[in-house]
């Protein structure tokens, strides 16, 4: 049951991180310096210590951060939905809202809570595989190469053990 609730959630998360990358891909001032720096101005204020990375490493390079920030909410948002890879990619998106957070929620709590309850949300989709029930993680965990993707979950089928050939 628990699993399954986490499915739906999973897949609210997704669609909702997939309607912010709309919004980004169909705003072409998103991708240029003084659109981007306006947007994340609307959105709040980041925090001091982050000001300083904004000012000296992301605004210098803005077609390039707004293009990883859009993309990384449509790939994090279209695993959600379909629920491939959802253990490492919900630690990719709990680092993203993370970063959105530390842009534009300095001296707004309401905002930070509103972050830190989907970093929360987000970590419980990976922490519990929930792309197992009703996702694509359930087949993909059962490739003989998926142990090169984090599945922590247990397998149902077990391989049967090997007989030796002494004692048969």
């Amino acid at each position: 049951m628990l699993l399954k609730a986490l499915a739906v959630l999973r897949i609210l998360i997704g669609l909702l991180l997939i309607s912010a990358s709309i919004k980004k891909w169909s705003n072409p001032a998103f991708f240029q310096l003084d659109g981007f720096a306006n947007i994340l101005a609307q959105k709040g204020a980041p925090f001091p210590f982050y000001k300083a990375l904004l000012d000296n490493y992301i605004f210098p390079n803005t077609t390039t951060f707004a293009t990883l920030a859009a993309l990384g909410e449509s790939i994090i948002g279209l695993s959600f939905v379909i629920g491939a890879f959802t253990n490492p990619v919900s630690i990719a998106g709990m680092i993203m809202i993370l970063n959105f957070c530390l842009a534009t929620c300095y001296g707004r709590p309401d905002k930070i809570a509103g972050h830190l309850f989907l970093i929360g949300l987000t970590g419980l989709v990976g922490f519990y595989s929930a792309g197992s029930a009703w996702g694509a993680d359930h087949f993909l965990a059962n490739k003989p190469w998926s142990r090169l993707v984090f599945f922590p979950y247990l397998r149902k089928h077990k391989p049967a053990p090997i007989k030796n050939a002494a004692s048969a």
